[in-house]
């Protein structure tokens, strides 16, 4: 009789206990799920979404951030094998209430700069644009196309052909030719100087 009663008594204890346990490990698995690294899968950058897996599980398309998206924005379409940030922010297994956040190193696309100074983009194409904001001097280049300028002084170089400009002094130089403008006056230099198709200078 007093057994009876004691399971009574703590049935619906123990049936609250198996409950609560169900509903900890349904918060524990969601839990784990908010945030993990993922990996780039696939990308539609017409509509800004992407498929990021993480272990063996792939997500739906789901949008990823971006530098800014407001009045001010720009677009950072991701790489396949990229790895991200995936932040679950509805809390379900399904993945589709997902967003991913990109930039994290890897060793398929590692660090562009070690210094903590210089601020580096590197573009698929092989083009880079850097600042270095201790020397203050800012660089890019495409191919034979570099531009260079410090507080004192720009170079702009095109192939064979030189731009340079500083406080005092612009020089423009191409091969042999070359064209001097400072305070002194104009200095022309080369095999020939020519004047609406008049050869002006000495031989």
């Amino acid at each position: 009789m007093f057994d009876a009663l004691l399971r009574m008594q703590l049935g619906p204890i123990v049936e609250r206990l198996v409950d609560m346990e169900t509903q900890v490990e349904d918060l524990y698995r969601r839990a784990e799920s908010f945030c993990r690294i993922g990996v780039c899968q696939e990308v539609d950058a017409a509509s800004n979404t992407c498929k990021v897996s993480h272990g063996d599980l792939l997500s739906p398309a789901i949008r990823f951030f971006n530098p800014s998206a407001g009045s001010q924005t720009e677009t950072r379409i991701p790489s396949v094998g990229e790895q991200c940030l995936l932040l679950n922010y509805g809390g379900g297994e399904g993945g589709a209430q997902s967003v991913a956040l990109f930039g994290l190193n890897s060793s398929l696309f590692p660090p562009v700069s070690g210094v903590a100074s210089l601020n580096r983009r590197r573009y698929q194409d092989g083009t880079q644009s850097d600042y270095d904001d201790a020397s203050h001097t800012f660089n890019w280049s495409n191919g034979p196309t570099t531009v260079s300028g410090s507080r004192e002084q720009v170079n702009v170089t095109v192939g064979a052909a030189t731009l340079a400009l500083t406080e005092h002094s612009i020089t423009l130089q191409l091969g042999a030719s070359g064209l001097l403008l400072d305070a002194a006056g104009v200095h022309l230099s080369g095999p020939v100087v020519d004047h609406h198709g008049r050869v002006i200078s000495s031989a």
